[in-house]
């Protein structure tokens, strides 16, 4: 009898509770991998990588396995440094790999022979390959958020922009949060899901997955908005519609902020085409 109560009262809310932060880790982050390459082509395993987030300074260490391939999970979005170390080799450092929320990246990369202590730096971009999932999917930058004008300021104001996704006018002449709730592929405008930060926010405010009346964060605040349209897999999408995530930004090693005023009256805005 006290087994069953233990069980009830600690054991099963303990168990919930690790479940829902784990499905919180896998929508919220992202994931970057691939292969590493000799001069001919050959794979080079043992080889040391570490990634870096260039923001917050958090580290992950891994190695190559015996196909030259690694992997590193659960990564925060934003802008990553990799650098790859083996005996024998040059190191190669890769700047500005860009981590985003559910979406698997991976790219190649060749050492050259020579001592380590001889550094290349790679500070293009490295063309990413996303081969790991068949969804079709879009980010728009926290960069894109705060310069594209909308008339009310949601991120939702946005989404008609990927192809599939329709949305009717923002409703600037009432006293709300200013968002729309858009169709995706034809699909009802309250089937789609929504996640904040890797917490499943669809049905905050109403029984449906209209994004009306939900959760509408600051421009300023967010790094990412991600849309996915299709084919995307059942660790991210619940509804027959559409994907959204917001991934707000996170902390860093430099001290950074913002200051605006933004008003909107009615009176300020032109009259409408049959009262004129």
């Amino acid at each position: 009898m006290h087994f069953r109560r233990f069980m009830k009262g600690v054991a099963l809310p303990v168990c919930i509770a690790l479940f829902a932060a784990q499905s919180v880790l896998a929508q919220a982050n992202g994931s970057l991998g691939g292969s590493v390459l000799d001069p001919t082509g050959a794979v080079v395993q043992g080889v040391t990588v570490t990634i870096r987030n260039e923001g917050t300074s958090l580290t992950r260490t891994t190695t190559t396995n015996g196909e030259g391939r690694w992997k590193a999970t659960v990564l925060p979005v934003g802008k990553y440094s990799v650098t790859f170390e083996k005996e024998g080799f040059k190191k190669s450092i890769s700047e500005n790999i860009e981590v985003e929320a559910s979406v698997p990246h991976s790219f190649a990369t060749t050492l050259e022979v020579g001592g380590i202590e001889n550094v290349v730096t790679i500070t293009s971009d490295q063309p990413l390959v996303q081969s790991e999932s068949a969804a079709i999917s879009r980010q728009i930058t926290g960069e894109e958020v705060t310069k594209l004008p909308t008339s009310t300021r949601s991120f939702t104001g946005l989404l008609s922009s990927e192809a599939g996704v329709s949305s009717e006018l923002s409703p600037v002449g009432v006293n709300g949060n200013g968002n729309i709730s858009p169709s995706v592929n034809g699909t009802r405008t309250t089937s789609t899901s929504l996640f904040f930060n890797g917490i499943d926010a669809t049905n905050i405010t109403s029984n449906e997955g209209s994004l009306n009346d939900n959760i509408a964060p600051a421009p300023e605040t967010l790094q990412e908005v991600k849309l996915q349209t299709s084919l995307y897999d059942a660790s991210t999408g619940r509804s027959g519609g559409g994907n959204f995530q917001l991934v707000t930004k996170g902390g860093g090693n430099d001290f950074r902020g913002s200051a605006y005023y933004y008003l909107q009256n009615k009176a300020f805005n032109s009259n409408e085409f049959f009262l004129d």
